[in-house]
């Protein structure tokens, strides 16, 4: 018989569901500037530029950490962050897409 799984336990200083998204969509960013694991033409390993992205936000490694764990153990929650960050993404694009005014 399988054992029972343990109800998640919500950090007494969780990032709040809206910042946390917003917290996701800076760390995509960021990595899409990736390559393997430093940013492409620097050599700051990249946790270290998620360090400065947290303390912008407020946040500590370790609480975003413990958010991320909390946030994630909720499967249909993630894929409705990931659709917020994703339309995001999207517009971030869409913008930068456009031609220039002179």
């Amino acid at each position: 018989m399988a054992e029972p799984v343990a109800p998640r336990t919500k950090p007494s200083d969780l990032i709040p569901d809206a910042e946390f998204t917003q917290l996701l969509l800076e760390m995509h960013v960021i990595e899409g500037a990736r390559g393997g694991e430093h940013l492409m033409g620097d050599s700051i390993p990249v946790w270290e530029v998620y360090g400065g992205t947290f303390d912008r936000y407020g946040y500590t490694s370790d609480q975003v950490a413990r958010s991320y764990d909390y946030y994630h153990a909720d499967p249909k929650g993630m894929v409705a962050r990931y659709e917020v960050i994703m339309d995001s993404l999207k517009a971030r694009t869409h913008q930068l897409s456009r031609p220039l005014e002179p």
